[in-house]
């Protein structure tokens, strides 16, 4: 009777501190995406240090979905900032917004960009750099795959590892 009133009380713990709000575990793991995204907006400077020289901000906004039908940023608005400076690299920003308003924020780096027939591809590194709400202190890195669909859609795959600290 004694070890069985223990499993009791000790499952009524565990469910109190679920209910209450409080992460028992790291959240985690494997991460795979796949995302539409659109322009929104666009402003190109030309240089003139050097032949050629432009720098551009790309506004883009979508949406995006966990592959592996899992919860993690299945289903949340993604936008993104693209930095070109065609004299340097390719940098940019990416929020992802759940429908509760939990972000997280990465940054991104372009390693290759090509020409595939009519299409452009990217491909990339990625870094999450933090999170709201339920997705505070999440830290993760991964590769990124992007081909464009037109001059103003692209389809954008996501893939790498994340991990959300316990909630205090």
């Amino acid at each position: 009777m004694g070890k069985r009133l223990a499993g009791v009380i000790g499952g009524t713990i565990f469910a109190i501190a679920l209910g209450a709000g409080g992460a028992v575990a790291q959240d985690g793991g494997q991460w795979n995406s796949k995302a539409v995204l659109v322009v929104i907006g666009t402003k190109a400077v030309t240089l003139e240090d050097q032949p050629g020289h432009m720098i551009a901000i790309t506004e883009f906004d979508g949406a995006a979905f966990n592959s592996d039908g899992k919860p993690f940023l299945d289903k949340a608005r993604y936008q993104v900032t693209d930095i070109t400076d065609t004299a340097g690299q390719e940098i940019g920003y990416k929020t992802f917004t759940e429908p509760d308003g939990s972000k997280v924020y990465a940054r991104y780096l372009l390693k290759e960009k090509k020409k595939d027939g009519a299409q452009t591809v990217w491909n990339g590194t990625w870094e999450f750099t933090g999170g709201t709400g339920k997705y505070r202190g999440i830290t993760g890195r991964g590769s990124y795959h992007v081909v464009s669909v037109s001059d103003t859609a692209v389809w954008d795959e996501l893939t790498g590892e994340y991990k959300v600290a316990p909630s205090q």
